[in-house]
Protein backbone atom coordinates (compact mmCIF):
# COMPACT_ATOMS: atom_id res chain seq x y z
CA UNK A 1 0.00 0.00 0.00
CA UNK A 2 1.39 3.77 -0.90
CA UNK A 3 2.55 5.77 1.83
CA UNK A 4 -0.27 8.11 1.53
CA UNK A 5 -3.40 5.75 1.35
CA UNK A 6 -1.62 4.07 4.37
CA UNK A 7 -1.05 7.18 6.52
CA UNK A 8 -5.39 8.28 5.33
CA UNK A 9 -6.61 4.28 6.53
CA UNK A 10 -4.55 5.18 10.11
CA UNK A 11 -5.45 8.39 10.56
CA UNK A 12 -9.23 7.48 9.75
CA UNK A 13 -9.12 4.46 12.12
CA UNK A 14 -7.27 6.99 15.25
CA UNK A 15 -10.57 9.60 14.52
CA UNK A 16 -13.01 6.73 15.08
CA UNK A 17 -10.85 5.55 18.52
CA UNK A 18 -10.49 9.21 19.83
CA UNK A 19 -7.42 10.50 18.73
CA UNK A 20 -6.54 14.31 20.20
CA UNK A 21 -6.22 17.29 18.00
CA UNK A 22 -2.97 17.00 18.51
CA UNK A 23 -2.09 13.67 17.45
CA UNK A 24 -4.16 14.38 14.90
CA UNK A 25 -1.92 17.03 13.91
CA UNK A 26 0.97 14.69 14.43
CA UNK A 27 -0.09 12.19 12.46
CA UNK A 28 -1.09 14.38 9.12
CA UNK A 29 2.56 15.48 8.98
CA UNK A 30 5.01 12.96 10.29
CA UNK A 31 6.19 10.03 8.20
CA UNK A 32 5.36 6.43 8.88
CA UNK A 33 8.63 6.06 10.14
CA UNK A 34 7.96 8.88 12.86
CA UNK A 35 4.25 7.30 12.87
CA UNK A 36 5.51 4.49 13.85
CA UNK A 37 7.92 5.75 16.88
CA UNK A 38 4.38 7.21 18.18
CA UNK A 39 2.87 4.19 18.37
CA UNK A 40 5.71 2.88 20.37
CA UNK A 41 5.49 5.99 22.88
CA UNK A 42 1.83 5.41 23.68
CA UNK A 43 1.71 1.91 23.25
CA UNK A 44 -1.17 2.24 25.85
CA UNK A 45 -3.62 4.37 24.04
CA UNK A 46 -3.33 2.04 21.23
CA UNK A 47 -4.03 -0.87 22.70
CA UNK A 48 -6.90 0.54 24.62
CA UNK A 49 -8.22 1.06 20.94
CA UNK A 50 -7.04 -1.59 19.08
CA UNK A 51 -5.20 0.80 16.49
CA UNK A 52 -4.13 -0.65 14.21
CA UNK A 53 -5.91 -3.10 13.36
CA UNK A 54 -3.90 -6.60 13.46
CA UNK A 55 -5.19 -6.60 9.73
CA UNK A 56 -3.08 -3.30 8.77
CA UNK A 57 -0.42 -4.29 11.82
CA UNK A 58 0.08 -8.02 9.48
CA UNK A 59 -0.26 -6.35 6.09
CA UNK A 60 1.92 -3.29 6.64
CA UNK A 61 3.69 -3.01 9.63
CA UNK A 62 5.42 -6.96 9.66
CA UNK A 63 8.85 -5.40 9.17
CA UNK A 64 9.37 -3.19 11.96
CA UNK A 65 11.40 -5.03 14.69
CA UNK A 66 14.16 -2.91 14.53
CA UNK A 67 11.69 -0.40 16.29
CA UNK A 68 10.79 -3.22 19.56
CA UNK A 69 7.30 -4.19 17.48
CA UNK A 70 6.87 -7.99 16.57
CA UNK A 71 3.96 -9.05 14.67
CA UNK A 72 2.87 -12.97 14.28
CA UNK A 73 6.42 -14.01 15.48
CA UNK A 74 7.42 -17.13 17.17
CA UNK A 75 10.02 -17.12 19.58
CA UNK A 76 12.45 -19.20 21.41
CA UNK A 77 14.22 -18.00 24.47
CA UNK A 78 15.78 -14.74 22.50
CA UNK A 79 16.47 -11.89 25.03
CA UNK A 80 14.96 -8.56 24.66
CA UNK A 81 16.80 -6.42 26.97
CA UNK A 82 18.31 -2.69 24.88
CA UNK A 83 14.57 -1.10 24.47
CA UNK A 84 12.11 0.58 26.47
CA UNK A 85 9.53 -0.60 25.08
CA UNK A 86 8.40 -4.07 23.04
CA UNK A 87 5.19 -4.75 21.48
CA UNK A 88 4.00 -7.89 20.18
CA UNK A 89 0.82 -8.57 18.32
CA UNK A 90 -0.37 -12.38 17.57
CA UNK A 91 3.25 -13.43 18.60
CA UNK A 92 3.81 -16.94 20.43
CA UNK A 93 6.72 -18.92 22.16
CA UNK A 94 9.44 -18.10 25.16
CA UNK A 95 10.91 -14.68 25.38
CA UNK A 96 14.11 -13.79 28.39
CA UNK A 97 14.56 -10.28 29.72
CA UNK A 98 17.57 -8.48 31.06
CA UNK A 99 18.53 -5.08 32.24
CA UNK A 100 20.62 -3.09 30.05
CA UNK A 101 23.39 -2.22 32.49
CA UNK A 102 25.46 0.33 30.41
CA UNK A 103 22.01 2.13 29.34
CA UNK A 104 19.92 1.59 32.78
CA UNK A 105 16.79 -0.06 30.74
CA UNK A 106 14.69 -2.23 32.24
CA UNK A 107 12.49 -3.15 29.37
CA UNK A 108 8.48 -3.00 29.59
CA UNK A 109 6.59 -5.57 27.38
CA UNK A 110 3.16 -4.82 25.42
CA UNK A 111 1.22 -7.94 24.54
CA UNK A 112 -1.97 -8.01 22.24
CA UNK A 113 -4.00 -10.22 19.41
CA UNK A 114 -3.65 -13.39 20.63
CA UNK A 115 -0.56 -13.28 21.42
CA UNK A 116 0.36 -16.93 23.94
CA UNK A 117 3.47 -16.07 25.30
CA UNK A 118 6.08 -16.76 28.43
CA UNK A 119 8.53 -14.74 30.16
CA UNK A 120 11.99 -15.89 31.90
CA UNK A 121 14.60 -13.63 33.55
CA UNK A 122 17.66 -15.81 34.25
CA UNK A 123 20.00 -12.66 34.55
CA UNK A 124 21.25 -11.87 38.23
CA UNK A 125 20.34 -8.65 39.75
CA UNK A 126 21.01 -6.98 42.99
CA UNK A 127 18.55 -5.44 44.08
CA UNK A 128 15.43 -7.58 41.50
CA UNK A 129 14.78 -5.52 38.40
CA UNK A 130 10.40 -5.16 38.55
CA UNK A 131 9.41 -5.96 34.91
CA UNK A 132 5.77 -4.35 33.66
CA UNK A 133 4.09 -7.03 31.51
CA UNK A 134 0.90 -5.05 29.59
CA UNK A 135 -1.56 -7.60 28.43
CA UNK A 136 -4.65 -6.12 26.36
CA UNK A 137 -7.74 -8.66 27.00
CA UNK A 138 -7.03 -9.94 23.00
CA UNK A 139 -4.48 -11.93 24.29
CA UNK A 140 -4.84 -15.39 24.79
CA UNK A 141 -2.03 -16.08 27.43
CA UNK A 142 1.00 -14.42 28.52
CA UNK A 143 2.91 -16.32 31.70
CA UNK A 144 5.98 -15.78 33.39
CA UNK A 145 8.68 -18.11 35.10
CA UNK A 146 8.12 -19.08 38.64
CA UNK A 147 11.53 -20.47 38.56
CA UNK A 148 13.03 -17.14 38.37
CA UNK A 149 14.46 -16.67 41.45
CA UNK A 150 12.67 -13.41 43.15
CA UNK A 151 15.85 -11.95 44.15
CA UNK A 152 16.73 -11.16 40.53
CA UNK A 153 13.66 -10.34 38.81
CA UNK A 154 9.87 -9.57 39.86
CA UNK A 155 6.74 -9.30 36.77
CA UNK A 156 4.29 -7.08 37.11
CA UNK A 157 1.28 -7.23 35.02
CA UNK A 158 -1.01 -4.91 34.28
CA UNK A 159 -4.21 -5.26 32.51
CA UNK A 160 -5.02 -3.24 29.32
CA UNK A 161 -8.74 -3.40 28.91
CA UNK A 162 -10.49 -2.36 25.30
CA UNK A 163 -12.35 0.46 25.47
CA UNK A 164 -15.85 0.31 24.49
CA UNK A 165 -16.26 3.10 21.18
Amino acid sequence: MKELQLKEMLMEEARRGGICADGFREMRTDSIGELVDYYVANPDWCMERGFPSLDILHSEFSDIEDKGVYVGKTFNGEVFSDKQVYIFHDCKGTIKVAMDYDNAVIPMLYFANGCEMHVECKQKNSPAVIVPLYVAESVKRVSFSEKDPAENCKFVTHVIKLLDL
